[in-house]
């Protein structure tokens, strides 16, 4: 992304002067990449991602192994590329950086990434749109006017020094890129900063460049430039893109000392020198975090908080019972990835144990002074957070809550609707206010009609299954005065057959082959930062058997990426 001259400040004129230097940074980045870096991006979108070339180097059906020209490659590589950071990894680098104060005034200034699939690192929807460019260079002139630069660049001499500002540059900026800067980058920064009339203003001047600079905000996944280019070959990253993606994997953010220090030293040479790294940072809290993070989207969850529920129909949903729904959510994941020894098996069947006291109104009578009734309550499916979330602002959402089990947890795709559909469902709403049948009763007539039938047995069935919990979570066996019938089946899948409620579907999932590999696919997903493709089969299916051979521990995840070969090579694209 080119910087541009800082309005409303006394550094603007110098600054003018040396941006065409650095105009051309993005350009030398992306040299052998596909696609465009500019595009519509920063809006939330629930949308898939869709095949073809995406922004920034991003590959849809290249890039999940298949590039032109080759059939029948199945080896898990992605094309190299540019990745932009998405807004919370962006936030994490300015937070280690600059400090919380201005990692959090980064978390209010930008919009929110597109979350496809539960994950909101996904390559083709990360774009640089004007406004977006406009604003990151907004806030690299805000946060680098408020930094203390003595605080930021001590130096012993209180106006500071050419040997201080050299060695800050140096510090700073390997700090904020994850490598040290080339001696190209290292001239053109101390030129920039050589504008400055002191040293305080030159310390801003570095700061302001790399807050914007492209070597911040995006990630390479190029290798060497000066390397040979050998046609489909796999090309190496080299040891600090190794460390950068290893961080942002596990960390969120840039490498920390140690890691560069590991780069440097050649110690990430080997997959045991990559696994030893791995397992350091899965220990830290960041690391627990990242995992958290996966987990979370892959049952798609959002914040609690932005779901909208009507004040007719739930007037117990308020701010407050929100926060204490997400509570509840995120200290389960937490608890049962007990540091990524966690199973699957135990997301799938463990019950809540730490229940914000605002909750008893929900849970009601599955509360008991010796914990949940497991017959109503077990796994992540029952908490009262997740039903909430997947359902509808006026009810239970059977169609929300069955797609979310066949699309997410199984990876079984369900096509979108067709237009025709569409403009039904428009013309024929569900009638909300009708208190004479079920919620169920009401979306029968998808099964009951062949055209809307094709599709919706493949999910309803599932999302009836769910119906004695409300849009609230609540456990319920009438509606509207009428007995809730909430006998479901699972069809097509390899734990087939009929359940009730949440805790069978739950049983039943935690013996399915297919949801332990589905979740693979969704890591596979989440680490890489793209979708899975027919080029990528072979490498989930081969993680899978491992994973499940090793007894579903979810930090195994981790450790089989990123000691397999596709986490340091890229497909040559040149």
């Amino acid at each position: 992304m080119p910087t541009r001259a800082v309005r409303g400040s006394n550094m603007t004129s110098n600054w003018r002067r040396h941006v065409p230097a650095f105009g051309g940074l993005l350009a030398s980045l992306c040299v052998g990449c596909t696609g465009s870096i500019a595009g519509p991006g920063g809006e939330a979108s629930a949308a898939p991602p869709g095949p073809g070339l995406g922004g920034n180097g991003a590959v849809g059906a290249a890039g999940a192994g298949n590039p032109p020209g080759v059939t029948g490659a199945c080896d898990g590589l992605t094309t190299r590329r540019v990745r932009r950071l998405a807004k919370r990894e962006y936030v994490n680098v300015v937070t280690d950086l600059l400090g919380a104060a201005a990692g959090g005034t980064v978390q209010k200034a930008l919009p929110s990434d597109a979350r496809v699939g539960g994950f909101d690192n996904q390559d083709s929807f990360l774009f640089v749109s004007a406004s977006l460019q406009e604003s990151l260079a907004d806030l690299a002139a805000n946060l680098s006017s408020q930094v203390d630069p003595m605080q930021l660049a001590p130096c012993d001499n209180a106006a500071g020094s050419a040997a201080c500002l050299q060695a800050f540059i140096q510090s700073f900026t390997s700090k904020a890129y994850g490598r040290p800067l080339t001696a190209d980058e290292l001239e053109r920064a101390s030129q920039v900063a050589s504008t400055g009339q002191d040293y305080a203003t030159s310390v801003r001047l570095v700061v302001e460049l790399a807050l914007q600079s492209p070597n911040l905000l995006y990630l390479s996944e190029l290798g060497a430039s000066a390397a040979a280019v050998v046609s489909q070959a796999a090309v190496p990253l080299t040891p600090y893109e190794i460390a950068s993606q290893l961080s942002f994997l596990l960390s969120g953010t840039r490498p920390d000392a140690t890691l560069l220090k590991a780069a440097e030293s050649g110690a990430l040479a080997s997959a045991t020198g990559i696994r030893q790294e791995a397992e350091r940072l899965l220990q830290t809290p960041r690391g627990a975090a990242e995992l958290s993070r996966f987990m979370t989207g892959w049952v798609d969850m959002g914040p609690i908080a932005d779901v909208s529920k009507s004040a007719a129909v739930f007037p117990e949903f308020t701010p407050d019972l929100a926060t204490a729904m997400q509570q509840e959510f995120d200290q389960f994941v937490t608890t049962q990835l007990k540091g990524g020894e966690g199973t699957l098996s135990s997301f799938m069947t463990a019950t809540s144990t730490n229940i914000p006291a605002i909750l008893a109104t929900i849970y009601g009578p599955d509360l008991t002074s010796a914990g949940l009734d497991t017959k109503h309550r077990q796994g992540v499916l029952s908490l009262p957070g997740l039903l909430a979330f997947h359902s509808s602002d006026v009810h239970s959402g059977p169609v929300e809550r069955g797609l979310l089990v066949r699309r997410q947890l199984l990876c079984q795709d369900v096509p979108p609707p067709p237009q025709a559909a569409l403009d039904r469902i428009v013309n024929n709403p569900v009638d909300d206010a009708d208190t004479t049948r079920t919620t169920r009763q009401k979306f029968e007539a998808h099964v009951n009609e062949a055209s809307c039938n094709a599709c919706h047995q493949n999910f309803d069935p599932i999302g009836f299954g769910l119906e004695q919990m409300d849009g609230l979570g609540r456990f319920r066996t009438m509606e509207h005065g009428l007995l809730v019938d909430s006998h479901g089946e699972l069809t097509g899948t390899d734990v087939d057959g009929l359940f009730e409620g949440p805790a069978e579907l739950s049983s039943k999932l935690a013996q399915s082959d297919t949801l332990a590999t589905c979740l693979v696919d969704r890591f596979f997903s989440f680490a890489v930062a793209r979708p899975s493709g027919p080029g990528d089969t072979c490498v989930v299916e081969s993680w899978a058997q491992a994973f499940k051979a090793g007894g579903t521990h979810i930090k195994d995840l981790a450790l089989t990426y990123v000691t397999d070969p596709s986490f340091v090579t890229r497909r040559e694209d040149r």
